[in-house]
């Protein structure tokens, strides 16, 4: 081998590692979502059931979150709390329930003008955000479907559009590997006796190994420090649950790209005031 083919193979072995380097650095655009209300908007109705999507839609939330288990029989459907006792009355875990008791459910949660409001399923989500410009918010609560989310959101023709989130980094990887088009972002929070930097330094290190670039952190955990690591990483920031004015009020000034509240509306009125001035 001469030293022309020498080179040129280095120049190969070079590319290569830089091709595959760029592969795995390739992330999907982050929609765009400043408000995203909790549950739908929960504040004013029955927390994730089409009733509080609805009102998150006419609002004018640009993301309207949702948490997602599955029946027995393999529905998938919406509801944050393990055990349906809160919401529905009847005291069962999620992944005990089939879908022609889950049908029969009151989940109308205390609101009585929403008497009779069902538990709402995944597809049902799906099919009152498209054509909407409220995009899907995608919460995994348990193992075992992440194949059934990336296929119902492809069904709806949804990826550029929905963002799946969850406090399972190995789910998170998993969603990635699956549909590497579809945003991805790791749920988290401040550690007990955690600074927010060590909190931003222990995101940084998590996102690198499950191939993600976005972070839906608890607010506590936010400050302009927290914010220079993030942006010197390239990782985006989302932010959860926000519902007091003062701490909206801290967030929109600091520049968060994404509110995660049970209170769009008044997330939605601090983003316009800052935006005239």
């Amino acid at each position: 081998m001469n030293k022309f083919t020498t080179a040129f193979a280095c120049l190969g072995l070079l590319l290569s590692v830089s091709a595959l380097s760029a592969q795995e650095a390739k992330f999907p655009p982050v929609p765009s979502a400043p408000c995203v209300a909790h549950r739908g908007f929960s504040a004013v109705a029955p927390e994730n059931t089409i009733a509080s999507l609805k009102k998150a839609i006419e609002v004018g939330a640009q993301g309207s979150e949702t948490d997602v288990y599955t029946t027995t029989d393999g529905v998938l459907f919406c509801m944050h709390d393990g055990n349906l006792k809160r919401t529905t009355g009847l005291d069962k875990p999620c992944a005990q329930v089939d879908f022609p008791t889950l049908a029969t459910l009151d989940n109308s949660n205390g609101f009585d003008e929403f008497k009779g409001e069902h538990v709402a399923t995944f597809d049902q989500y799906l099919a009152t955000l498209k054509g909407t410009k409220t995009r899907p918010i995608i919460e995994v609560k348990q193992n075992g479907f992440s194949d059934k989310i990336v296929a119902y959101v492809r069904a709806y023709d949804m990826v550029d559009e929905a963002i799946v989130i969850d406090f399972s980094a190995e789910r998170v990887a998993q969603v990635r590997q699956l549909e590497p088009n579809l945003c991805c972002a790791w749920l988290t929070s401040l550690a007990k006796d955690e600074t927010p930097v060590q909190c931003a330094e222990r995101i940084v290190k998590t996102l690198k190994k499950i191939n993600t670039n976005v972070v839906d952190v608890h607010f506590g955990a936010v400050n302009e420090e927290f914010l220079k690591i993030m942006a010197d990483n390239g990782i985006t920031v989302m932010v959860w649950t926000v519902d007091n004015p003062k701490d909206i009020e801290r967030m929109v000034s600091l520049g968060i790209p994404s509110i995660t509240t049970n209170r769009p509306d008044l997330v939605l009125e601090a983003q316009k005031k800052a935006a005239k001035k």
